[in-house]
């Protein structure tokens, strides 16, 4: 089956706020094993909706609409989607029912415009809200079902979970569920990984797939299979082959993090980390979920507090050993990282002089050192230091394990 999504909603358009609806039944869809091609968003206008509607039609077997269902004028996805299916709009008793019931339950009168929601398209099959008053409903058409639900995020979560996925899955021809795995790599670029890996990539299932990040690369692993157990089955010879040729900069899976990731390799060997930066500010702790910062000896954006460190202000290499030196004694953490670099507005990763920052991470055996080629202070460039700074960590922490 496939399938796509149709958000409405102006406010959607305009950027006043984010969509979580789409990524939730993304996910619901994909649980069950239905393709989704296409996601859309749409105004609050009948016209376009109606367009969009009637174009989805002809491309997908199911269409779900979320949001315009409400009791106000620029609530149109009823009459919409009655314009698509050519369906005149009919009162439904037990909506107004529905509503009478909510509204006296909390002492409120209900008007006039609030039995716009009882109006459905002919022979629509309704979706009962409980938690809500605008109901849902589904339109089966030659060309296929449109499916419509509240654009409340919690009425929808409920109805697309206790309704709408048993509905779909009645529908399917054959069960099958489609798993996605996802490989975290640091400190390779995105063009090195696609010629070690380009051939498997043009595999058709498992589907595997790049996405590059600041300093990281995902690669995305989507197999449909009939159950989870054939999914993992066909996932794990094509995962082994990725990590065979990229063993040296996979850092993670899935829900890992590059901060969480060393977090656990320290606390494994009851080791602690101690870190200086000068021009990432908060960037670099935010790499370490909250439940992580256990491992932090300190975490410090002041010389004046590295006592005997004070005339390390410079952003020298000689200074990033020092002040990581000073660091690892003051702390007495097994490890230490110094990010020493300028937080010049007028420099950055994009800037036309890009700057310097220099790398110190103290082991306890010796202390090295390596060149960034950024400074600055736009999150950009904060962000791109503190993900290649980590990643670097985590390559000679894991060169100690071999």
């Amino acid at each position: 089956m496939n399938a796509e999504i149709i958000t409405t909603g102006t406010e959607l358009l305009l950027g006043e706020i984010v969509d979580t609806n789409a990524p939730f039944i993304a996910r619901q869809l994909r649980a069950i094993g239905v393709n989704l091609f296409y996601k859309t968003t749409v105004g609050d206008n009948r016209e376009r909706l109606t367009e969009a509607l009637n174009q989805a039609l002809a491309r997908s077997d199911a269409v779900i609409v979320t949001g315009g269902l409400g009791p106000t004028v620029d609530d149109i996805t009823r009459e919409a989607v009655a314009d698509a299916t050519g369906r005149p709009l009919e009162l439904r008793p037990e909506i107004v029912e529905h509503l009478r019931s909510f509204f006296e339950q909390r002492g409120r009168r209900l008007t006039e415009n609030n039995l716009r929601q009882a109006y459905l398209p002919k022979d629509a099959i309704m979706l009962p809200n409980p938690i809500g008053t605008a109901p849902g409903f589904i339109v089966e058409d030659p060309r296929g079902v449109i499916i419509t639900m509240p654009g409340v995020p919690r009425e929808m979560e409920r109805m697309m979970t206790e309704q709408v996925i048993p509905y779909l899955k009645a529908k399917m021809d054959e069960p099958s569920v489609i798993v996605t795995r996802i490989i975290h790599t640091a400190g390779i670029g995105e063009s090195s990984i696609d010629a070690m890996i380009g051939d498997l990539m043009r595999l058709s299932n498992p589907t595997v797939g790049l996405a590059a990040h600041l300093g990281q690369v995902d690669i995305r692993l989507t197999v449909r299979a009939a159950t989870t157990e054939a999914a993992r089955e066909l996932l794990a010879p094509v995962e082994a082959e990725i990590r065979a040729k990229l063993e040296n900069w996979i850092y993670g899976v899935d829900d890992e993090t590059l901060g969480g990731v060393i977090a656990r390799w320290l606390r494994q060997r009851n080791a602690r980390l101690a870190i200086f930066t000068t021009n990432t500010r908060g960037a670099l702790l935010e790499k370490f979920p909250e439940a992580d910062r256990d491992v932090l000896a300190g975490y410090f954006v002041d010389i004046g507090a590295l006592q005997g460190c004070e005339s390390c202000a410079d952003f020298t290499e000689s200074n990033a050993r020092a002040v990581a030196k000073t660091l690892q004694a003051l702390t007495r953490a097994e490890y230490a990282l110094a990010l020493m670099g300028s937080d010049d507005p007028n420099l950055g990763f994009w800037a036309e002089n890009r700057g310097e920052t220099w790398l110190a991470f103290a082991t306890p055996r010796t202390i090295i050192t390596r060149s960034l080629p950024a400074a600055g202070a736009d999150d950009f460039t904060r962000n791109w230091l503190a993900v290649n700074a980590l990643s670097y960590v985590y390559h000679k922490l894991r060169e100690e394990s071999q």
